[in-house]
């Protein structure tokens, strides 16, 4: 009984991670995919995930929602890393969204990682590598 009392305890008390702030580039299937299983395992993980944004060179696509956040052009990434603090930036190999090189290199120069996942991999594997990088 008295474990038990401890333990709740520790768990009312016990200090949350603030959640990392990753930037998906894309918003296609795999994107959308990726993204909402990383928000569904928020509520079974100690280090959450928020996701700050998704960029996507589409016209059309620009200041909607995907999955509660918004889709920005490719030229406001580097803004968006250092006003949002994001920790991650995600993308998927063979994704067609041209970002420019000047671009990458201000990308660079900011404290986010950038990982690059493979197309073939399941969704689990890719949750792993993310969490991983954070």
């Amino acid at each position: 009984m008295r474990l038990n009392l401890i333990t709740r305890f520790r768990a009312l008390f016990k200090r949350k991670l603030a959640p990392k702030k990753v930037i998906f580039i894309g918003i296609d299937y795999l994107c959308f995919s990726l993204s909402k299983s990383l928000l569904d395992n928020n509520k079974h993980t100690e280090q959450q995930i928020e996701i700050a944004a998704f960029i996507d060179d589409e016209p059309w696509n620009n200041r909607t929602k995907v999955n509660g956040a918004t889709v920005y052009s490719p030229s406001e990434i580097t803004a968006l890393v250092i006003k949002r603090d994001v920790d991650l930036i995600i993308r998927i190999q063979g994704e067609s969204i041209k970002i420019a090189d000047n671009i990458w290199e201000n990308i660079i120069k900011t404290d986010a990682n950038i990982i690059t996942l493979q197309q073939d991999q399941d969704i689990a594997t890719m949750q792993k590598i993310i969490y991983q990088a954070c």
